[in-house]
């Protein structure tokens, strides 16, 4: 097993999916367990990184499943705060089937909203790159936008960002460890993507999107060791700006 420096040195963003590689549904599960800002009940509060956001979760997640073994492709939706799954499904499409996917932990939220082959749906809403359809599976980080807004201010919107940039690394570290890579994707159709899942008002926004899956490395490009420099320089008593 890797250590937690050896992931977090090695961790890249990937560049191209390579449309064919899988994960296992234990995997599958895993990841979307650890952007689960839940209460460690043996020391009353939540796990790192979630410990540093005070607020109640105000990010979930829809789903494009394109390549998990044993979990159907389609469209699915996780309640990063199980008491919200009333105001989520209720602001969705009314004909979706919210059923738990097989050998899904009982203690995640993680629901089939839709099944069916969503590679290009994926691909179109987020700019028609094809890094969104040729992962394994591609994701909407959709805030909980109005009522957080209304309730604390303007200045929320930024937290809603920082909420969904804490989502992104953890999905970073825990592609990096099961083999796999990923990437943030920053162009997408908002309107399209609450379209797909059935937003029709400001109740929930689309922020940021994200994709997971087997990398193509990029042969023009060259990886150095992260910080070696520098860590050389501390190890000879040398400080470097």
């Amino acid at each position: 097993m890797s250590s937690a420096g050896q992931i977090i040195h090695q961790r890249r963003s990937l560049l191209a999916c390579d449309g064919r590689t899988s994960i296992p549904a234990e995997r599958f599960y895993r990841m979307l367990a650890r952007v689960m800002p839940r209460v460690e009940l043996d020391v009353a509060r939540r796990p790192m990184p979630w410990d540093a956001i005070p607020w109640e979760p105000a990010i979930h997640c829809g789903l494009f499943v394109h390549r998990v073994e044993g979990i159907e492709p389609g469209l699915y939706a996780l309640a990063r705060d199980p008491r919200k799954l009333q105001l989520l499904s209720k602001s969705m499409h009314a004909h979706f089937a919210w059923e738990a996917p097989p050998g899904c932990p009982d203690d995640l939220p993680l629901f089939v909203l839709e099944r069916g082959d969503a590679r290009s749906l994926a691909t179109q809403v987020s700019c028609r790159q094809e890094i969104a359809g040729e992962g394994a599976f591609s994701l909407g980080m959709l805030a909980e936008y109005q009522a957080s807004l209304v309730a604390h201010g303007p200045s929320f919107y930024r937290r809603l960002f920082w909420e969904a940039g804490a989502i992104g690394q953890v999905l970073y570290l825990e592609a990096e460890a099961s083999g796999v890579r990923s990437t943030g994707v920053g162009c997408f159709f908002d309107d399209p993507v609450h379209q797909v899942f059935g937003f029709s008002d400001l109740a929930f926004q689309s922020l940021y999107h994200f994709t997971v899956g087997g990398p193509v490395d990029d042969p023009r490009l060259t990886t150095l060791p992260a910080y070696g420099a520098r860590v050389k320089a501390r190890q000879r008593g040398m400080d470097l700006p």
